[in-house]
């Protein structure tokens, strides 16, 4: 009862993007789940490259790599790994929740790679 009422807690803080990639990268489940041939953990698929980028940008968010397979804890190295490569700044004009899913699929060159589009498209049909 408790986990149910933390989750429902949780979920009243994600955004549609974020509730979006939830759903497509584990079903909206949680804990330890790897994917990409174990190189992807937890309910938003970080894999550990991802996660010490995103420290790195925000050390204090701090933890360890298993900690990814908690929500509140994915939901913030995905921010911080976002708020460093998905920027105006970078983009040369205000960034989408389309260049969000191609970083968060394709990594820092996710926008100009061509094979970030379906996995972007995913996300956006995912927000509808």
């Amino acid at each position: 009862m408790l986990s149910a009422i933390l989750l429902s807690f949780v979920l009243t803080d994600l955004t549609k993007y974020e509730d979006a990639t939830w759903l497509v990268e584990s079903s909206r489940k949680e804990g330890l789940i790897w994917g990409d041939q174990g190189r992807s953990l937890g309910p938003l698929q970080i894999s550990k490259a991802c996660w010490k980028d995103a420290l790195e940008f925000d050390p204090s968010i701090g933890g360890t790599y298993l900690d990814c397979q908690h929500l509140d804890y994915s939901i913030k190295i995905m921010r911080a790994y976002l708020a460093r490569y998905c920027t105006e700044r970078r983009l040369g004009r205000k960034p989408t929740d389309f260049d969000r899913a191609r970083i968060w699929v394709g990594g820092p060159r996710g926008p100009w790679r061509e094979s970030s589009i379906p996995y972007a498209n995913r996300i956006i049909g995912a927000m509808k």
